[in-house]
Order: structure tokens, then sequence, then C-alpha cells
């Protein structure tokens, strides 16, 4: 079937035409679904986005970010005391980031609903829900929590919460939002096929899906019932201290508008963005953006010069990060490699440009940031990976280390032989044992 002429046209001026030949050769079913996606495609976007050139190269000077120790932090701070006065008097918000698959895991689900527990196998998305909860209980207010979806993952996601009655979480503090996806390009500057009936997409980075939360009205109704701090964070990191006073309170015992959690890198290879100031302006600046000699510089005490690697957890001040958000965030590219299909519907893999917006390109609009320092044994063991390193064998054991650690620290001995797993709502260190 002849396509629509104004389609066509459209088509062929975000350099698309290809579509349409593709389209008239396939069978009524399929190509009605290529028409619903394409007509609901925004054409001005593809040609900005075939505008987008490579990511330009670091520029302006960059310089080291002070930073709070790890052993500046912790219970009995003014910042500790300050951010239970915010969690108890419910002015705080929390929005776990959880819109990605888990392909890399060779898991057939949204990565949230990946087993964990080093014994029960809870699952990211119960771990993070009871720390809310847990924040609940022990503050007399319960926080809000938001769980970000994309279009791939958004009715898993929700019907997995249902499923599991939310984890024990009233579904009034409960709330969801779906972050858009965007269109890849291959080498030519062309739409990429997943399959002969529809483009490939992918969710537009952990920037888009706060974006998402001002989109549909999370960040307003926030607002409007109090909220003044939200921390955002990552589904991927099991270890970390969700609801954690003291980077709650570093908001509000200075002029920080954004705090951010990071740990110190050893190694100048290991894959973190490294958080500095660059051109007098907080940044974060990815591991492979930094320059090879920035990055071994070293201090006189043999520390990396460039070492606050972010753990992708931040604090922010609400009315900053609607006022913020409401400036949009930039579209970065990234080079990779696409699985996708050919006109004739043989599956290849092409390289392209993916598109995401990122949240790090809020830190140079703030007036002031607070860095706090974590341990990486105790607050970063990320699942990315089916093996090997930052897998979930690795996470596993990290948990399991640190369950035993508050055992030892509470005078008690662990178990042997057998792995630990305690929950959030039953312990969060070992004062709790």
């Amino acid at each position: 079937m002849k396509l629509d002429r104004s389609l066509r046209a459209r088509l062929a001026k975000a350099g698309q035409e290809f579509l349409a030949d593709h389209a008239e050769g396939l069978d009524p079913a399929r190509q009605e679904m290529l028409l619903t996606q394409l007509e609901g495609l925004d054409f001005d976007l593809v040609a900005r986005l075939r505008a987008a050139g490579e990511e330009s190269a670091l520029d302006g000077d960059v310089e080291p970010l002070p930073y709070v120790s790890f052993q500046e932090r912790g219970p009995g701070t003014a910042a500790a005391e300050h951010g239970a006065r915010e969690l108890a008097a419910g002015r705080v918000a929390f929005a776990l980031l959880a819109g990605g698959q888990a392909s890399r895991l060779r898991w057939d689900g949204p990565k949230g609903t990946y087993p964990v527990g080093p014994v029960t196998e809870r699952c990211l998305f119960r771990i993070f829900t009871e720390h809310v909860l847990r924040a609940g209980r022990d503050c007399g207010r319960q926080p809000p929590l938001a769980v970000t979806t994309s279009a791939a993952t958004d009715a898993a996601i929700r019907a997995f919460f249902e499923r599991q009655d939310c984890f024990g979480m009233d579904r009034q503090d409960l709330a969801f939002a779906c972050q858009a996806s965007l269109p890849a390009l291959d080498e030519h500057g062309r739409l990429v096929l997943n399959a002969p009936d529809r483009i490939f997409t992918n969710p537009d980075g952990h920037g888009g899906a706060v974006l998402a939360l001002e989109r549909d009205g999370v960040l307003a109704a926030w607002e409007e019932a109090g909220i003044t701090t939200v921390v955002t964070f990552q589904v991927d990191n099991p270890l970390l201290r969700v609801v954690d006073p003291d980077f709650i309170g570093r908001l509000h015992t200075g002029d920080a508008q954004l705090a951010t959690k990071v740990i110190l890198k050893e190694r100048p290879e290991q894959k973190l963005g490294v958080v500095v100031r660059r051109a007098g302006r907080p940044a974060t600046v990815e591991y492979s953006e930094l320059p090879a000699e920035l990055a071994a510089a070293r201090d006189a005490d043999g520390q990396l010069t460039f070492r606050l690697g972010s753990v992708g957890a931040h604090a922010f001040r609400l009315d900053f990060l609607r006022r913020e958000l409401a400036r949009d965030l930039p579209l970065h590219t990234a080079r990779k490699e696409i699985p996708c299909v050919n006109t004739d519907g043989a599956a290849i893999r092409h390289w392209g440009v993916k598109f995401e917006r990122f949240l790090f390109d809020l830190f140079p609009r703030t007036d002031g940031i607070a860095v706090a320092e974590v341990l990486r044994e105790r607050e970063y063991g990320p699942i990315k990976n089916a093996e090997g390193n930052e897998s979930p064998e690795t996470a596993r054991a990290m948990l399991d280390a640190e369950y035993r650690r508050w055992h030892r620290e509470a005078g008690k001995t662990p178990p042997t032989g057998e792995r630990i797993e305690l929950s959030p709502l039953d312990a969060l260190g070992p004062e709790d044992l």
C-alpha cells in the first residue's frame, strides 16, 4: 500500500525517506504497526538528532573539587541532625530511577525485579522500597517514593509492584513516571529498525527519568505536599544507604542546592564519572572524556588528584530541580553497537549513535554543591554484568560482608559456612543488632 504523500514528505525532510519505501513493501499488519510509530515520531527531533555531532572534547580548566570525607560524616553531625528533622517533618521524597532492562544480566524483565538477596533472593525493588518504609517507621512520617519506568518496562514494573502488594507501601505514597524514549541513528544518520515493523528506541537516560517526574506531575504534587528535598538513586546498587540523614542534611547546613555521593577512585582506569570543577563550575566528567594524564595525576600523598567517582546518588532542593528542569537538559551522543534488522528483516548489529540526557548537566547550574564521600565496600556494589566484576555474585558477596561487619561491630559472632541477609526493616547497621 502506498504511503500518504504528506508522511512521505515528512520522512524525506528528516532524511528518512528509505523508511517510506520499506513500509510500502510490508504486509498490511506490519505496515500498520510501523506507520503507527512513524505517525507519533517527532520529525523535528529526528532532524536535530541528525545534526547533533559527536561529543565535544573536554573544554575549560579542570580542577579538583572539595568534598566531605567519610570520617567527617555520620550520626551526631549537624548535617545528620538537620536531615533527621527534615525526614520527621515530611519534607523529603525519594526517586528510584529504574527504567532500564536487564539485558546485560541476561534477565527477562526490568532490572528492579532481579533477585539479589544473598539468602532470600529479595529483589532490588523490594530492598529499596524497604529502605524507604524503614525511614517512615523511624521518623514517624512515611516519605513518598517515585519509581521511573520506560516504554519497554512501564507495564511490567507497575504489574510487578501490584503483585507484590507494593511491598507493604501505601499506594498513596507511591508514584510512577514513564520516561521518554529516543530513536538511535546509524552511521549514515538513518533511523535504525529493531524489527521490520518497529524503529529501535532507547530510554533517554537518567536525566530523562527525572524530567519524567516533572512532566508527569510528580514533582509538582510533592511540592504542593510540602516536600523540599528529593533524593534520586539508581536501581542497580543494592548496597546504597538510601536514607542517609547526614547526606540529606548537607543541603540544609550550607548554601548547597545539590548534593552527590562519591567514592574515592584508586585506579585511573576505574569506569566512573569524576566529579570536578570545570571552567569554575561543578561538573561530572565521564571517565572516557578525562585525558589520560589528568586521570593518572596524583597528589603528594599518592592519591589520585581527580578521584571523586560518582555513584549515581544525588539529593536536590526541589525548587532548584524544578526550575532547572524547565530549561530542559541537553542531548548527549554515545557511539555503540546496536542490535537491529536490515530492511529485509535479517538480524544484524550496526554501529550507530544513541542519545541520552544526563542529570550531571544540572551540576554546573548550581550555586553550591555538597560532595559527600562514601566507602565503596559499604555503599557501592552495583550490578551491571551477568558475570565477573560488578555482577550479582559480587554484589551478594559485598552485602554478606557488610552484614558480617555489623555483627562484629555489635559484639556478635557472624554465622560461619552460610551467607547472611538482613532486611532494611530489621537492620541498617550494627546499632540495630
